[in-house]
């Protein structure tokens, strides 16, 4: 699993298999099961999640108890509520696996004494942030520009094996449609 882990941060952080022996005691593995949640909505969280396999998504629910889908997460990509990690506070977000899923997680207070031993971790944070940041921004950007259709076609074109392993009432959700609406659109 070690080396799955490394192959999945290798593009951001150049650590050999020998560098990383002392810094692999703070990643705690572990198989998940569709629909187990790595963060529930109140809960306060401490720990950053890298999918090495399977796909989650973040929610939360609306006033009217309706879950909108934030993001949708796959293989070597990062889930955390950033916003309970930074302020404290419970999570208004929830990460839920949507298909079998392995995961390995590393707290906050993990990270931050793996970045005072080594600068490289400083970078692979600065990295993931800048990342996570351009994320946001550019599907800000794609729900004020784009109309339903086209963001369905950004999607299929960026992560075309969404489209496959995920349930189309949480495409749908994530781009800010009804499913009948993407089912038609898919026909």
């Amino acid at each position: 699993m070690i080396e799955l882990l490394l192959e999945c941060l290798r593009a951001d952080c150049d650590f050999s298999l020998a560098e990383f022996s002392d810094a692999k005691r703070h990643f705690i593995f572990s198989k998940k099961k569709k629909k187990d949640f790595l963060l529930k909505e109140g809960e306060i969280s401490t720990d950053y999640f890298l999918i090495l396999d399977g796909y989650v998504r973040k929610f939360y629910l609306g006033e009217n108890g309706t879950e909108v889908t934030i993001e949708l997460l796959g293989k070597g990509e990062f889930a955390a509520s950033m916003y309970s990690i930074l302020q404290g506070v419970p999570s208004f977000e929830n990460i839920q696996c949507l298909t079998d899923c392995l995961v390995v997680k590393i707290a906050e207070s993990s990270f931050e004494a793996l970045a005072l031993k080594d600068p490289r971790w400083i970078q692979f944070g600065m990295k993931c942030l800048k990342a996570a940041l351009l994320k946001k921004e550019e599907r800000i950007l794609t729900f004020g520009k784009l109309k339903g259709k086209a963001r369905y076609a950004k999607l299929i074109k960026e992560k075309p094996d969404f489209v496959q392993h995920i349930p189309v009432q949480y495409l749908a959700s994530y781009l800010g449609m009804k499913p009948e609406s993407l089912s038609r659109i898919r026909s």
